[in-house]
């Protein structure tokens, strides 16, 4: 099953995986690097992250039958980072729910999960740990979704997923981060 069912189409999330690997392929990269289509001050989209030692990066897009919003909170000492993406749908389209694992192989192609096992959950979040060679630097992961605003027919109208990774080998900077994060019911 894919994270995105919108009757068969994978737009939305084709189109979210582009921008949020975009995103945290510029922001890693040493070079610096002008304001990205659809970026917006991130103050203004749904998940918020407000705290002190980390940049952050949102994004705002809408395809035809979804809406997206992405936020990065890159570290400021370079350890860790977050990656969330909060996807809706719009009328008559609705996710059908999958597993993590699958959802996060299908919303970042690059991200190539290893050593897989449970998570410690945080926020109402499914969690899952793992290793992964992430923009070619060996990391320790966590990756997390919620499923929100359910239909009373079946299905839900928002999903939130994203990782986020720790440089150093310490998951307890990606939970702590996780922690500084509103997530939106």
């Amino acid at each position: 099953m894919k994270v995105f069912d919108t009757q068969g189409r994978n737009r939305g999330l084709a189109l979210f995986l582009s921008s949020a690997l975009l995103a945290v392929g510029l922001t890693l990269s040493a070079a610096p690097m002008a304001a990205a289509e659809g970026e917006v001050e991130c103050d203004s989209i749904r998940v918020q992250m407000k705290a002190d030692g980390y940049d952050t990066t949102c994004e705002d897009g809408k395809g035809l039958d979804h809406a997206y919003q992405t936020l990065e909170a890159n570290s400021t000492d370079g350890t860790h980072f977050l990656v969330i993406g909060d996807l809706t749908t719009n009328n008559g389209y609705i996710f059908n729910g999958g597993s993590l694992r699958e959802g996060l192989t299908d919303a970042f192609e690059s991200l190539e999960p290893k050593e897989w096992h449970s998570g410690k959950g945080e926020q109402g979040l499914t969690t899952a740990e793992f290793v992964s060679e992430y923009k070619s630097m060996d990391s320790a992961c966590v990756g997390f979704q919620k499923y929100v605003r359910r239909e009373p027919w079946g299905g839900w109208r928002r999903h939130i997923i994203g990782f986020g990774c720790s440089r150093v080998g310490d998951r307890s900077q990606v939970y702590q981060a996780l922690k500084l994060v509103d997530f939106p019911n």
